[in-house]
């Protein structure tokens, strides 16, 4: 099986430098050669909510998108992200697969200030 190009944005607005950590720790822990780019505080958008703690990770996997979307969402739970804690706009850790091979996913994502500047640190994508 060929190897994809991920790109994934993590988010968290409570417990914000445990939860990075601990993410961090999970993916690296999962995917050795996994890569991040430096965390940045960023407003939340379209909640009121404490500041979100931002980075972007990125490394080449076997997973096909549907088993990496399934480990993705269980790292979400590790942290402590539930319905509930997201109904009260307490985003425990938050995973978001932007980039999957050649296949961009959350378009609107793309277009937000911190994600474009975080993408000039990551070494496979084409500028």
């Amino acid at each position: 099986m060929d190897s994809k190009r991920v790109i994934l944005a993590l988010g968290t607005n409570v417990n914000q430098e445990r939860n990075m950590k601990q993410v961090r720790r999970l993916l690296a822990d999962t995917w050795p050669d996994m890569k991040f780019t430096k965390q940045k505080w960023t407003q939340p958008i379209g909640i009121a909510s404490d500041l979100f703690y931002n980075c972007l990770a990125y490394t080449k996997v076997e997973e096909t998108l549907e088993e990496l979307t399934e480990k993705v969402k269980n790292m979400e739970q590790i942290c402590g992200d539930t319905r509930a804690e997201r109904s009260l706009n307490r985003i425990q850790m938050d995973i978001d697969i932007l980039l999957y091979d050649d296949n961009k996913l959350h378009k609107d994502d793309w277009q937000r200030d911190y994600v474009q500047e975080l993408m000039k640190e990551i070494e496979f994508i084409k500028h």
